[in-house]
């Protein structure tokens, strides 16, 4: 169905008068009448009974005249809707994050929406691998992780994390020499299997600073090593991040060294950038600390 022919239709209801009717359609009288026969033919039906006086609805054209005017008011919806889509300034978001954001991803999304309210934003947590093969897939639009990431996606450094010990306060711990004394203390361990990223990232440090802690016990997330910790069942190590969701009893010793930090930033697929993504990654580098980078 042609939406120009509703168009005409509804203002030749309202209008009753071909001639009236066309100079607010900008046509010609005989175009119009073209539009409304070409309209009647599809539909199979006579919409107006045409006399000296002007045109009159018929039965049939009063029961569709309400459909005809949803359609058309539907349609104009939809075309502002397009509009603001193809802007930015509405439509959908699916965006990932991982521990390490926890906190800024939030604050930036909540940025972003004070000048986007049109725009629906999702935020779902993600392990990294599985954050970073969502957005190859196209099934997220933007996520905040660990960098750098594979091509063909793309990412902004915002900021850095790092590896930390997280252990209950009421344990004695001289870090001038901490290792030797966390050698008496049962290590717990983040699963290989549920955060691989996360795992070989601890492994390459431990390797570094040449430490073989025997696991005590693995746990498949933050949260679950957080509440062993609390309990004093052993110490972790995690992101220094999760210190700010962490429970007061709870100590963080950052560590340094060369797979001891890290990068996160805001990544996206180059392959599937839409309009209101390209507007988020804006407002991110609007409002990214001075330092932040391609």
């Amino acid at each position: 169905m042609d939406i120009a022919l509703l168009r005409t239709f509804c203002q030749l209801a309202d209008d009753k008068n071909f001639r009236v009717a066309s100079e607010h359609l900008h046509i010609s009288q005989s175009a119009l009448t073209k539009k409304m026969k070409r309209l009647e033919d599809n539909l199979n039906v006579v919409l107006f009974d045409r006399g000296r006086h002007g045109a009159e609805l018929t039965p049939m054209g009063r029961i569709l005249l309400p459909e005809a005017r949803r359609l058309l008011k539907g349609f104009e919806s939809f075309k502002r809707l397009s509009t603001f889509v193809a802007e930015g300034t509405s439509g959908h978001l699916n965006i990932g994050f991982g521990i390490s954001s926890l906190h800024e991803a939030p604050n930036y999304i909540a940025r972003f929406k004070q000048d986007h309210p049109n725009v629906h934003v999702s935020l779902n947590d993600y392990p990294s691998h599985i954050l970073t093969e969502e957005m190859l897939l196209g099934n997220l639009q933007l996520g905040f992780d660990r960098l750098p990431v594979p091509s063909p996606l793309k990412a902004i450094s915002l900021f850095s994390d790092r590896l930390a010990i997280a252990i209950h306060k009421d344990e004695m711990v001289n870090e001038d020499n901490l290792w030797a004394s966390l050698s008496h203390i049962n290590y717990l361990a983040l699963s290989r299997g549920k955060n691989p990223t996360m795992n070989k990232h601890i492994t390459s440090y431990l390797w570094e600073v040449q430490q073989r802690p025997p696991i005590a016990e693995e746990a498949d997330d933050i949260i679950t090593l957080l509440a062993l910790v609390s309990a004093r069942l052993g110490y972790t190590i995690i992101p220094a991040s999760v210190a700010r969701i962490s429970q007061p009893k709870i100590r963080f010793i950052p560590l340094t060294g060369e797979h001891a930090e890290w990068s996160v930033g805001l990544s996206w697929n180059s392959n599937f950038v839409d309009p209101a993504s390209l507007a988020f990654i804006q407002s991110v580098e609007n409002n990214c600390s001075p330092d932040c980078d391609d």
